[in-house]
């Protein structure tokens, strides 16, 4: 289950010990995204079984952006230690057979995201993740909020970025 706003207070009470000012939490003039909007996933969560979870803790929000979200289903073999979803006619391979796969974070990740966004084709907002790895969450967000979040933040690996299946950094945009 994820809990956005207790990670939230987290930094906020980290940097409160640590003497520095708290981590702002809704949208700003210095940075427009409204960290009370972002959903917490965590990458290694979701290749661990956890993307039919992760799913239905988001559709109330999903709802609000595509009215008839489409069916998730997963297949699980524990013996053969194996991982798979299905959506809207694909199939996401995550574990491959026999618990090998090595990159099975950044495979959920894609995964997740393309289900999320394969309901929002008539909507004007897009599921963006933030951030990588188990610090990744997403943020429902439109072009224009894309955009100027891209103009405000100057590090790159803190800007909105959709996943996509192409190693080795999958759509990150990974500081130069």
């Amino acid at each position: 289950m994820s809990f956005p706003r207790v990670s939230a207070f987290m930094n906020r009470l980290m940097a409160k010990f640590a003497g520095s000012p708290p981590t702002p939490t809704g949208a700003t003039t210095d940075n427009p995204l409204d960290y009370d909007k972002l959903v917490h996933l965590d990458a290694e969560s979701l290749a661990e079984n956890g993307i039919l979870p992760a799913y239905l803790v988001l559709l109330p929000r999903l709802k609000q952006f595509a009215p008839a979200p489409i069916e998730v289903t997963e297949e699980i073999d524990n013996d053969e230690l194996s991982y798979s979803v299905r959506a809207g006619g694909l199939i996401f391979q995550i574990l491959e057979v026999g618990g090998q796969t090595t990159d099975c974070w950044e495979r959920a990740t894609v995964a997740f995201f393309e289900i999320v966004n394969a309901n929002l084709s008539a909507s004007s907002h897009r599921f963006y993740a933030l951030y990588g790895g188990n610090d990744l969450s997403g943020m429902f967000l439109t072009s224009d909020e894309v955009a100027a979040a891209r103009l405000a933040l100057k590090k790159k690996s803190d800007w909105p970025w959709l996943p996509v299946n192409m190693p080795p950094h999958y759509g990150h945009p990974a500081d130069m």
